[in-house]
């Protein structure tokens, strides 16, 4: 590792407690325990502010241009360009005021702060977690910032590597760094089969496939009486409408005392060790689902559907049921038949948390993320 580095500047696109930002701790965590001085920039004030590792790096809050979908019009991209460009000139003298040595964007959706780093003449990293492949020409833009403006580019899955190197970026800037977890061995659960009880947990956003999930369930309480779901995760203001559409959409089902709104909750392990299975419906590949890894170590049987991350933590299907969402009656049938096979369900679990152990262990995340800063 170079000694030149010492002070790392951190920009990440949000303030929440959902995946990116879970993993946003983890380096930050990383990173102290090994000397570095961390400075962190968040776009506005929020969850983060309070938690215990992240009090420790010095904390600025300031309007970094995140580019969202909401902004994706002539008068969005132009509130866009402004605070990009306000944003990059205070980044600059930040560095130079503060002597930064590295810039690490835990997003792909930030460029100031490598604008700024490029204007400083210090590398930057980007660490992506998305797979915007909705809009093509945000995708390519952004394709080429990261060619011309970072030094390195780590990708959480290999969907997030292939989908960006079938964009254009340059092979020998990117590497996958799958995120790490530490996942301790749990007890064996009984549930009575008098409730079979599913779980989704995820920000209820459309790409996320709760409207898909629905329908799914749908079906599958037609084929037993004994099911309900239980959504967990709120949403955000944009998609309030979206969320709003999907509770008439459960009334007019006649599924209201079959699935219920949690809304969100610190307390996942709990709900997972009561529930029968996970389930994730994703209507576009999900980069890397984080939250199917609490529900490895909960012992919690896995149904998912191909798209993105979740195919890999899974083995390609070796350690969970996949299901296809172009499919639905026959995803329906395959989960329905999954109900009664306790056999599958237990080797699933168990090859489940052997193979995360294996592969996503924090150790080998630790180890990965310092050699990327060398």
């Amino acid at each position: 590792m170079k000694n030149s580095i010492k002070k790392i500047l951190i920009a990440h696109s949000s303030n929440d407690n959902y995946g990116a930002s879970k993993i946003l701790i983890s380096i930050v965590e990383i990173f102290i325990k090994n000397g570095f001085d961390i400075y962190l920039m968040l776009p506005n004030n929020g969850p983060l502010n309070k938690n215990e590792i992240i009090k420790k790096t010095n904390i600025k809050i300031i309007k970094l241009g995140v580019l969202r979908k909401k902004y994706m019009s002539f008068f969005g991209l132009i509130n866009r360009l402004f605070f990009i460009l306000k944003s990059s000139l205070y980044i600059n003298n930040f560095i130079k005021k503060n002597k930064i040595d590295l810039v690490y964007n835990n997003t792909s959706t930030l460029i100031s702060p490598s604008i700024a780093a490029k204007l400083s003449g210090i590398p930057s990293t980007f660490h992506i977690h998305e797979i915007p492949n909705s809009n093509p020409i945000y995708s390519r833009f952004i394709t080429t910032f990261l060619n011309l403006f970072t030094r390195e580019i780590i990708c959480v899955s290999k969907s997030v590597y292939d989908f960006w190197i079938m964009k254009g970026l340059k092979k020998d800037k990117v590497k996958i760094i799958y995120n790490g977890f530490k996942i301790n061995k749990s007890k064996s659960k009984i549930l009575s089969n008098d409730k079979i009880v599913f779980t989704s947990i995820s920000r209820i956003i459309p790409y996320k496939g709760h409207s898909l999930l629905i329908r799914i369930f749908d079906m599958l309480c037609k084929k037993n009486k004994n099911v309900y779901l239980q959504i967990v995760g709120d949403t955000l203001p944009e998609y309030q409408k979206y969320l709003n559409d999907l509770k008439v959409d459960i009334k007019k089902r006649g599924l209201d005392n079959k699935i219920k709104f949690l809304g969100f909750r610190k307390d996942v392990i709990s709900i997972l060790n009561k529930s029968n299975f996970f389930i994730h419906t994703p209507i576009s590949p999900d980069p890397f689902p984080t939250v199917i890894f609490e529900a490895i170590k909960c012992k919690t049987p896995v149904i998912t559907n191909s798209l993105g991350g979740a195919h890999e933590i899974l083995d390609g299907g070796k350690n969970g049921l996949i299901i296809k969402n172009d499919l639905i009656e026959e995803s329906v049938q395959k989960i329905f038949s999954y109900l009664d096979n306790k056999k599958q369900q237990k080797k699933n679990v168990e090859k489940a948390f052997n193979y995360a152990c294996d592969n996503f262990s924090q150790e080998q995340f630790k180890r990965k993320i310092l050699n990327s800063i060398g």
